[in-house]
């Protein structure tokens, strides 16, 4: 590593250790940028002793998928390195960098540590030329936060100019996605497309990113949509169509709660539902496969368990009530939540969602979202929080849902009861962290959850005057 480079990586981890040891907090930007504002270069540095595996890009499930592929590489002994947190721009990238690798179970014949990242889509520009892993694998794109990244067209740019700057790089794709499979035409990086099978016979989105051919621009034909845009096309003017898939689900089904699906002749418990984690676990099979680094045995261990911790599909059980948290932060993500509120036959419902510079202020695409799925569920309760609670319980009232503007998590609680059943809090970028800390401060406390036993229905004031 150049000096430069080493004195920015010791400033660097010096600003961590004192965030850690005076603010009690890892600040997972922040050593990062202070590295990067001493050596712009610094990243390449760093990972000159360490193997880059992959680099995960996405709109939606890079966080989820990035820690998948992170406990399934971890099965290898070798020590790793991933920012699970989910710091998925050049900074969080770097400080995941600064800090020592872990090692988990027996050591592997190897010592050299082994890495994998998200990254944020605008910025692969950034890493994978420096970091050069040997996959990038992108999961889909979606439009979102249009104010800030504009339109799907320029992201495609930005994703194939990184892939065109580290040429040994394998692109791990999403077959199923027209605009993903765009891209592979584009580059001349070797490329491996995954993808589901058949048809799933779901209920299709209403929203589709792009029904049109990336090769002549005809509008596609579709034998089947999963959600969104993904499923299998063709163009009926010049041929184009979804590439073969070297990583095909077959044959995917239910089976005690969770989706199964069977690839290279062997059976694949999810531990989850929902299609896009579906789609998550397939991914995470892909890198691991390729990477020759995790036995099957080993990627089906990680997989089943995997238990998220950071407000994506996590679970809490607050005595007895159940509470499931997840991230939406485009009509994308919030259909494939309503999907999993159908299936699961939810009834207490509490979206989150607030306009601050993370999630974009725009929030026009709340009237792209299909709530009009969730109305004609029986009994449903359904409340709204964040600074767009309002924007959000009109939404709601043209689809024909009556919505209740809440202050937090906790007047959600209090004006349920355990018999309807788990609630169901979806939030943004923001508004995640958040609930995550309201819930984390009720589970803490005893008293708290006793009193939630028994529902005892009060909501705030403030709350109950903003209706």
């Amino acid at each position: 590593m150049r000096l430069r480079s080493s004195f920015a990586a010791f400033m660097g981890r010096s600003a961590r250790w004192a965030g850690l040891t005076f603010m009690h907090r890892a600040a997972g930007n922040i050593p990062g940028s202070i590295a990067l504002r001493l050596d712009r270069d610094v990243l390449a540095g760093l990972t000159e002793s360490t193997e880059v595996v992959s680099v995960v890009a996405g709109t939606n499930g890079k966080t989820t998928t990035n820690n998948l592929i992170a406990d399934c590489l971890a099965t290898s002994g070798r020590p790793l390195r991933c920012n699970r947190e989910g710091n998925n721009l050049e900074s969080g990238v770097v400080t995941s960098m600064l800090v020592k690798p872990v090692r988990v179970g027996a050591a592997a014949e190897s010592d050299v540590p082994i890495a994998t990242f998200e990254c944020d889509e605008m910025y692969t520009r950034f890493v994978v030329p420096k970091a050069r892993p040997r996959f990038f694998l992108l999961l889909n794109l979606f439009r979102d936060q249009l104010d800030r990244f504009g339109e799907i067209d320029h992201i495609q740019d930005v994703v194939a100019g990184a892939l065109a700057s580290s040429p040994e790089t394998a692109f791990v794709y999403n077959g199923d996605d027209p605009l993903c499979a765009g891209i592979a035409e584009r580059i001349g990086n070797p490329k491996v497309a995954f993808g589901i099978s058949s048809d799933l016979g779901l209920a299709a989105d209403r929203i589709s990113e792009s029904r049109f051919c990336q090769s002549c621009g005809a509008q596609l034909d579709y034998d089947y949509i999963h959600y969104g845009q993904l499923g299998s096309y063709r163009c009926p003017q010049c041929g184009w169509k979804r590439p073969d898939l070297r990583f095909e689900a077959k044959n995917v089904r239910l089976d005690a709660g969770e989706l199964v699906f069977d690839i290279d002749g062997c059976q694949v418990r999810t531990g989850q539902t929902g299609t896009y984690m579906l789609y998550n676990v397939l991914a995470a099979y892909a890198v691991s496969m390729l990477s020759g680094l995790v036995s099957f045995e080993g990627f089906q261990r990680a997989v089943s368990a995997y238990h998220p911790e950071n407000g994506r599909l996590q679970t809490y059980e607050l005595g007895n009530r159940a509470v499931m948290t997840n991230l939406a932060k485009n009509p994308t993500g919030f259909n494939q939540n309503i999907g999993i509120v159908l299936t699961e036959r939810g009834r207490v419902l509490a979206l989150f969602v607030n306009d601050n510079d993370p999630d974009g202020r725009d929030v026009s695409w709340f009237f792209d979202i299909d709530f009009e799925r969730w109305s004609k569920i029986e009994g449903l309760k359904a409340f709204v929080g964040g600074s767009r609670a309002h924007d959000m319980q009109v939404r709601l009232k043209y689809a024909g849902i009556d919505a209740r503007v809440v202050s937090d998590v906790r007047d959600v609680l209090n004006a349920t009861s355990p018999e309807d059943g788990k609630v169901y809090v979806i939030a943004n970028y923001t508004a995640l962290p958040e609930v995550r800390r309201q819930i984390d401060a009720i589970a803490a406390d005893p008293g708290a959850v006793a009193a939630l036993a028994g529902g005892v229905p009060a909501v705030s004031a403030d709350a109950e005057g903003e209706r």
